[in-house]
């Protein structure tokens, strides 16, 4: 454990249990999936369908972000399997953690808390508005900084250096892919199928956004269902 992790995770815990409000109210937070995603893709949904005579050009950003969180997400699972396991801090006997008031994390003792999947993810997106808006994109930093990357260090999940070295990943990840010669090839393609076949692409669009608003879970579940099958099947 650094300083760095130790000193902020015991100045937010030592927060814990004062306010049953405000500890319900974190926890309430960091479980909605309609605060953290949804307000995100409706602004992606916003610079989409708003008339503009730079309407080409956000659209070709709302793709890279789209693509850029894909890959981000991806990465982000892979350092979690590849790197050392790394134990949430509600767990860690070192820390004696006091948990907040609420209903507490489920399902994540197994899960390795670095780097933070939600950190990894949101900064790109947010880094894909801040390329389409500067002035809207750094209000969507501030949000995911209040109301994502904060209130899961304060609920335990997350160390600070699991957000911010998510963070980092998530914002580089979406600027390498802005740069034209990567994204080009892909956004001009994307660009066609929605003139060419616009009922195709929404459907993709919508399944997509809502994929990325509950941070994959169904895809995770039917991914994790199906392995399970194919290995009963073929065993």
């Amino acid at each position: 454990m650094n300083i760095f992790d130790d000193s902020i995770i015991k100045f937010f815990n030592s927060a814990s249990q004062k306010s049953e409000f405000f500890d319900s109210l974190v926890d309430f937070i960091v479980g909605s999936n309609l605060i953290k995603g949804g307000l995100i893709i409706s602004t992606l949904w916003f610079f989409w369908f708003q008339r503009s005579e730079k309407l080409i050009f956000r659209r070709e950003r709302v793709i890279i972000a789209l693509i850029s969180c894909l890959v981000a997400i991806a990465t982000a699972r892979f350092l979690a399997l590849v790197l050392p396991f790394r134990i949430r801090p509600y767990l860690n006997p070192q820390l004696h953690f006091k948990m907040p008031f609420g209903n507490g994390p489920k399902n994540l003792a197994t899960w390795s808390s670095f780097p933070s999947d939600h950190a990894v993810l949101f900064f790109s997106l947010a880094t894909g508005i801040y390329l389409i808006s500067r002035k809207t994109g750094m209000l969507a930093y501030l949000f995911v900084i209040l109301f994502i990357g904060l209130p899961r260090i304060y609920m335990g999940y997350h160390y600070p250096t699991d957000i911010l070295i998510g963070a980092i990943i998530g914002i580089l990840i979406t600027l390498a892919i802005s740069i034209n010669k990567i994204h080009q090839p892909i956004t001009q393609k994307i660009n066609k199928l929605a003139y060419t076949f616009p009922g195709l692409f929404y459907a993709i669009f919508f399944l997509l956004s809502y994929q990325i608003v509950t941070l994959f879970g169904d895809s995770r579940n039917t991914g994790v269902y199906f392995f399970h099958v194919f290995r009963r099947l073929f065993q």
